[in-house]
């Protein structure tokens, strides 16, 4: 060993220059990757540094979407060939059963975008989280969801006035098909109810949960495309919309991103701001 390591007083193996905070890991680096805490930790600081980032890319994707609605542009013609290609296979003798019928799997797909349905989960993940903490504040969130959902979808629908795949008029009340109600509903609903309940989930089951809140979501869209209920940009606008709703739903019910819960090497946790 080095004679002014000596001096200094460490004594560490030659070759390994011992760390001020954090004592190197004898067993060598993680053959796996960085542990969760690292990770979470740089997705923390990524965030800080430009939080307005996503926003901003969600708000442009909304804002290009309308303007392509508005002016019949390029996407609108990619929706009719999309809508002529799923037609052609949704009606087809092999695959008809998929949206034949109330139970049909598209058909059930597409009800987890009604608020009958989304509406009553996000309550009640809400309250589970509410009771737990012994806190209004997941409540709130849960409300302000919805409150934003129908401040902004409904109106939109109005003021856009898009006409549905192979309708000639809008429907009842003036409503139009952009951006899809279902779609952002089951989005925004689902999606913040996994965001409430994440604080109290294991790091593994928080990761099957997240996944699977998104493969629903997305499948949900798939179905309104397949069912003929929408044109697909309406789906892409729906999840846009639903994008920014649950943004600034978490930021009203401030919940923080994952947090350490200590050196690295431990497991992380989510650490929502009402349980400290």
């Amino acid at each position: 060993m080095d004679e002014s390591a000596l001096a200094r007083g460490d004594t560490g193996p030659p070759g390994i220059v011992p760390s001020r905070g954090t004592p190197p890991d004898p067993r060598g680096p993680d053959p796996d990757g960085p542990e969760p805490s690292e990770l979470t930790s740089g997705f923390r600081l990524a965030w800080r540094r430009s939080p307005w980032q996503v926003p901003g890319g969600l708000l442009l994707i909304l804002a290009l979407l309308t303007v392509n609605v508005l002016a019949d542009g390029p996407l609108a013609g990619a929706d009719r060939r999309i809508r002529a290609v799923v037609r052609a296979h949704a009606a087809s003798g092999t695959w008809r059963w998929l949206r034949d019928g109330w139970h049909a799997p598209a058909q059930l797909l597409v009800n987890c975008g009604n608020y009958q349905v989304a509406v009553p989960v996000l309550g009640a993940c809400a309250l589970i989280v509410a009771v737990r903490h012994r806190t209004a504040r997941p409540l709130l969130a849960a409300l302000a969801a919805v409150v934003l959902l129908l401040a902004t979808v409904t109106p939109a629908k109005i003021l856009i006035g898009r006409t549905g795949p192979g309708l000639s008029t809008v429907g009842s009340g003036g409503l139009g098909v952009f951006p899809s109600g279902h779609a952002a509903t089951a989005a925004v609903c689902l999606g913040v109810a996994v965001m409430l309940l994440l604080p109290d989930l294991p790091a593994g089951i928080r990761r099957a949960a997240v996944a699977g809140v998104a493969g629903l979501c997305f499948l949900n869209g798939v179905a309104l495309v397949w069912c003929d209920y929408h044109w697909f940009t309406d789906v892409l606008g729906g999840w846009a919309l639903a994008g920014l709703i649950a943004i600034a739903v978490m930021k009203i019910s401030q919940a923080s991103p994952p947090e350490p819960d200590g050196p690295v090497g431990t497991r992380s946790r989510v650490i929502p701001k009402w349980s400290r």
